[in-house]
């Protein structure tokens, strides 16, 4: 016997263009895929449709089976719908782990989705490509309290009502001014004076530390003495040291470098791509798969990062889905981080929100990082609006130092010790001295002959 019209109308009112993942019983095998066509058909009888395409055996499941359950996620559960997408192709049985209950017509039912139906297939109509099953309701339940899990333009979104956040009690910076603040300075640093600079940053309490590029010192003079930098360090106990590698023998150098940790990277933007490793996009990626290998071989850890993820000074706004699926393919080569770059500084808060929201459930239990300049004067803004959003590790610069020589009018990172500044006084633990951090600034100040970006070295100059 059908549901009462009211209590059909009540599910139904869970439902806002949200994501559905329909299950099924077929040989005492339980299957479920998601399904982005649904609809209400009839309040009396109670009646929905679903379209699933021929191709599909789940589609054979139900053709033969007779019965589906539809059960609608909310945004707490983007896990559920990236295992019924087959996005998570590692996981061979997508109810692994799942405590699902049997509805009443046998279809599994998902653990604490925003509302279910099951259904008893009462017409099926052709569709070319995929048939339309009309299912009347023989049972639902609408307890769920939570709003909808969005899918919208190809990427997965949580609804706008989301939980208040909280801030994490700590963070971790990554000090990557000897890289990333040096590669773009004319005045050439001497190598004693990197190393001492160096040295001095490890003792001010931060716990990573970008030392090098392993490039082509055609390309970038600056990044010359990679090499003899990493070797005349001194290796401070808990620190992790780290080199950016473009290519496989980048990768090599990092290696014979004795360093903890290689991080490579590919940009968002054709033109930045070609103007920055040489290479198109997609060669990059093919480049990047033995370079992670070769890295894991050696036992160092890899961060994989996306430059130019909010924006390009060239081809202008980058979508998030083309992000999306870049980051995508660097989490299936088994990288230990996935850093995000705004490398032209034209990333604002909304947009960083909107990103990180995107990634984190996917990316999970890989962290994120993001990698700030501060161009238009939104880095720090941009640094509490992804930290409101769960991302806990930064990048930053000694007093505000950075910039690519490929992007016009690039200019520094966020400033270490600003940002050190702003998350203390904010209650969040860094670890790391900011006046210590300061110091190094006010060297570099002196060597330069000019005022650095950063504003907190200067007060006690």
């Amino acid at each position: 016997m059908a549901v009462s019209a009211q209590d059909f109308k009540q599910a139904l009112a869970q439902f806002a263009s949200g994501v559905t993942v329909v299950t099924t019983l077929f040989n005492g095998q339980r299957l479920g895929l998601t399904v982005s066509s649904f609809s209400s058909v009839s309040l009396d009888p109670p009646l929905v449709s679903i379209g699933v395409v021929k191709k599909l055996y789940t589609h054979t499941a139900i053709e033969q089976s007779g019965i589906f359950a539809v059960n609608v996620l909310s945004m707490h559960q983007l896990d559920y719908g990236l295992r019924f997408a087959g996005l998570k192709p590692d996981l061979t049985d997508r109810f692994a782990g799942l405590e699902t209950t049997a509805a009443q017509t046998g279809s599994p039912l998902l653990p604490g989705v925003l509302c279910w139906l099951d259904c008893r297939v009462w017409r099926a109509y052709d569709g070319g490509d995929h048939t339309l099953f009309v299912g009347e309701v023989l049972a639902t339940d609408a307890s769920g309290a939570d709003t909808p899990l969005l899918y919208h333009n190809r990427l997965w979104r949580r609804s706008e009502s989301l939980d208040v956040p909280t801030l994490s009690p700590t963070v971790e910076i990554v000090e990557v001014g000897p890289r990333d603040g040096w590669q773009s300075e004319t005045v050439t640093v001497p190598t004693d004076t990197k190393v001492r600079l160096i040295d001095a940053l490890s003792e001010s309490g931060l716990r990573r530390l970008q030392v090098a590029s392993f490039v082509n010192p055609q390309r970038v003079p600056q990044m010359a003495d990679a090499d003899d930098v990493c070797r005349r360090i001194t290796r401070r106990p808990g620190v992790v040291y780290s080199g950016l590698a473009l290519n496989l023998k980048g990768v090599e150098r990092a290696v014979a470098a004795g360093l903890g940790q290689v991080d490579v990277s590919l940009s968002a933007s054709e033109t930045h791509s070609q103007k920055n490793a040489g290479v198109s996009v997609e060669a990059a990626l093919e480049q990047l798969a033995p370079m992670v290998q070769l890295a894991r071989a050696h036992g160092l850890a890899v961060r994989a990062g996306i430059q130019c993820a909010f924006g390009c000074a060239d081809e202008g706004a980058v979508e998030a889905r083309r992000v999306v699926g870049l980051a995508r393919r660097l989490l299936a080569l088994g990288v230990d981080e996935l850093a995000l770059a705004d490398s032209t500084g034209m990333a604002n808060p909304q947009q960083v929100r909107r990103l990180v929201q995107e990634l984190r459930p996917m990316s999970a239990p890989v962290p994120i990082v993001l990698h700030l300049h501060d161009t238009r004067g939104m880095g720090l803004a941009n640094l509490l609006s992804a930290l409101k959003s769960g991302v806990h590790h930064f990048d930053s610069a000694f007093g505000g130092l950075g910039g690519c020589p490929f992007i016009p009018g690039a200019t520094g990172n966020i400033a270490t010790e600003d940002t050190v500044h702003m998350l203390e006084a904010m209650g969040v633990k860094t670890g790391v001295d900011g006046e210590r951090v300061a110091a190094v600034s006010r060297a570099m100040e002196a060597l330069l002959g000019r005022a650095l970006p950063g504003k907190l070295y200067r007060l006690n100059a």
